[in-house]
């Protein structure tokens, strides 16, 4: 099957003949050379760590993202009254804050 494309001067333009298709040993494909080894499925290999991050991340998914007693604490201080904002250890927070964001960003870099 074929399409006709056109060029930008209205000539049809033609695709080259399929190929074989030769890679090249890469140093980012990994330790295997992008090599499937014997005995794994398509050459997938999942590491230990891989597999610790996959239990941790199944692990915190169950875990409720809500504190709902200390929701429950602070609702109650709000509406009485007793509520309040420590603003110094606020604001070191956010600057603690910041400031590890900031080395992450150079980090990624």
């Amino acid at each position: 099957m074929t399409n006709k494309i056109n060029g930008l001067d209205g000539k049809s333009v033609r695709a080259p003949e399929p190929s074989a298709v030769t890679r090249a040993r890469s140093s980012t494909a990994g330790e295997t050379g992008g090599r499937p080894q014997p005995g794994t499925a398509g050459g997938v290999q999942i590491t230990e760590s891989a597999r610790q991050l996959a239990a941790l991340e199944a692990t915190l998914s169950r875990l409720s993202q809500v504190d709902e007693a200390r929701v429950a604490k602070i609702r109650k201080a709000i509406e009485d009254g007793s509520y309040t904002v420590d603003a110094q250890a606020t604001a070191t927070k956010l600057l603690v804050f910041e400031h590890d964001l900031a080395s992450l960003v150079r980090s990624a870099r």
